[in-house]
């Protein structure tokens, strides 16, 4: 990716945001970007009306998440022997068409469509005048959540359809892309939280796996997780203690409680009642309870920034995990701090609100 307008500066924890924009009239160009940052093909281009033909690209990038909005006009462009390598590339169109055909399927696109390109399929695509809504993710983020949630071994995951399962499950992805587009390319923002990015990078990476058909919505059986002693967990308890303010993967909680991920899932079930993604969580809301308590909205701490440097991206999500916690809305503990009251909320069990 042509990187252009990177975010500069990014404070203590942060990490920029990169944001890149190409407009021109040569297809070429368009087709170089295409295979360098998206798909690997063999372009064929048609114009069809001179006077219109460009292209645009606009791209953002938050670690490993890309968002992108794609158009061309006045050109017909063809796609041949398209692949993509080491990443998951779902798309919505909204505007234009065309087809896309593999060895066994073809799917017709119009606007409001959705489809995904993954390592798994070889297509061609016949596309007209088009612009296209695009987040991608790493191919390693969706083997990574297959195994956690479906105990499937990461080279078991294919996907095997270019298209949704349902329409209802296209129109949960294009709302989902829709909103990584607008948070990523059109808030303006120059940098994010690590948190942040993770939760958004694996809330994409879930709702694909949700959406397109793969080898998770048809795994054989698979032998149980294993048994986990109650030590496994309060080693986990203890790693995501100290690791809560960095990006850590259940991979990684569970290699330092000495268990397998499916063990480790199954352990917390039985002995927290929740996930070790709701524990983590938990443990970040507490955080982020205790930063807001602390901070001084004179100096221009607010509980949106707050909330997104512990890994919250919907404002509303955070307010009522918040609220089920402490009792009180965040922007309370905030006025409360600014006050110099020192109020402190609590709630008999911490963790009853998080199902994970």
């Amino acid at each position: 990716m042509a990187r252009a307008g990177e975010g500069a500066g990014a404070g203590p924890g942060m990490m920029p945001i990169e944001r890149a924009e190409l407009a021109t009239r040569d297809m070429d160009q368009i087709a170089d970007l295409i295979r360098q940052q998206y798909v690997e093909h063999r372009p064929r281009f048609r114009v069809v009306d001179p006077a219109r033909a460009e292209a645009s690209h606009r791209a953002t990038a938050a670690g490993s998440l890309m968002a992108g909005c794609l158009r061309w006009q006045g050109v017909e462009y063809q796609l041949v022997n398209t692949q993509v390598e080491d990443a998951l590339i779902g798309a919505v169109v909204l505007h234009g068409g065309g087809t896309l055909t593999t060895g066994r399927e073809e799917v017709r696109l119009g606007p409001g469509d959705v489809h995904l390109v993954s390592p798994s399929v070889l297509y061609d695509a016949d596309l007209h005048e088009c612009t296209f809504a695009v987040v991608q993710v790493p191919w390693a983020a969706a083997t990574a959540l297959a195994e956690e949630q479906a105990g499937l071994p990461a080279a078991d995951l294919r996907f095997e359809s270019l298209a949704p399962v349902t329409g209802a499950a296209g129109a949960l992805w294009s709302r989902t892309a829709r909103f990584a587009c607008r948070q990523l390319i059109e808030s303006g923002d120059t940098e994010i939280s690590p948190l942040l990015a993770q939760e958004m990078t694996q809330m994409v990476a879930a709702v694909m796996l949700r959406t397109f058909p793969s080898t998770t919505m048809t795994v054989p059986y698979l032998p149980g997780p294993g048994w986990a002693p109650p030590a496994a967990v309060h080693r986990a308890a203890e790693f995501m203690e100290a690791h809560a303010d960095q990006p850590v993967t259940t991979a990684q909680i569970a290699a330092a409680a000495g268990v397998t991920p499916r063990a480790l899932q199954d352990a917390f079930r039985r002995h927290q009642g929740i996930t070790p993604t709701g524990y983590l969580r938990g443990i970040r809301l507490e955080r982020a309870h205790q930063e807001l308590a602390a901070a001084d909205p004179a100096s221009g701490d607010t509980v949106r920034a707050v909330a997104r440097r512990w890994g919250w991206f919907r404002p509303s999500a955070f307010t009522w995990a918040y609220r089920q916690r402490f009792g009180v809305p965040p922007g309370r503990t905030l006025r409360a701090s600014a006050a110099g009251t020192g109020e402190v909320f609590e709630t008999a069990d911490p963790w009853f609100w998080w199902d994970g």
